[in-house]
């Protein structure tokens, strides 16, 4: 394994040859040079865990995408796993976020309509992406009374990458 820290960044690299999975967590900002990064990411098939990354801002996302670029460019496959809620929503924001990636699943802000629990919940992509392409978010279980919880936001915000990936834009 390796770490790195990239300003208020810090990642850990794990990989077999075949796949390379790199976990972030912190901010991605201006201090958050990327290209160390994608140096350690050599495998074909590449997976990025953002569940730890809570700030970004323009400069932060401008790196993202040469990340990614750079990944593309050596011709590896990219998944995205666990998306922090402030990259999700520039996922829908910005076509080159996510352009040529595998959106698997999200955090987004979910809250309790018994007893008003707020939390970022893990929304799996891949099992929901019918509903989400629609616009039409699951309800997920309170994990403190067993309510329902639903989607704090509009959808559009969140999952508007899905619409344009299941429409080809």
């Amino acid at each position: 394994m390796t770490q790195l820290s990239l300003g208020k960044m810090r990642v850990e690299v794990d990989g077999d040859g075949r796949e390379d999975r790199a976990v972030l967590s912190g901010r991605l900002d201006e201090e958050a040079r990327l290209e160390p990064l994608l140096e350690a990411l050599q495998a074909p098939r590449v997976v990025l865990d953002t569940a730890g990354v809570d700030f970004i801002n323009s400069i932060g996302i401008r790196e993202w995408i040469h990340l990614l670029h750079g990944l593309h460019r050596r011709g590896a496959r990219v998944a995205l796993v666990r998306v922090s809620e402030p990259l999700t929503a520039q996922l829908s924001m910005l076509l080159a976020a996510r352009d040529g990636v595998d959106v698997q699943s999200v955090h987004v802000p979910y809250e309790c309509t018994g007893c008003l629990r707020e939390e970022n919940a893990l929304v799996d992509v891949v099992r929901h992406r019918s509903a989400l392409a629609a616009m039409t978010p699951p309800t997920l279980p309170c994990p403190e009374c067993g309510g329902t919880m639903e989607l704090a936001d509009l959808p559009e915000r969140y999952f508007l990458f899905v619409r344009d990936v299941a429409s080809g834009s």
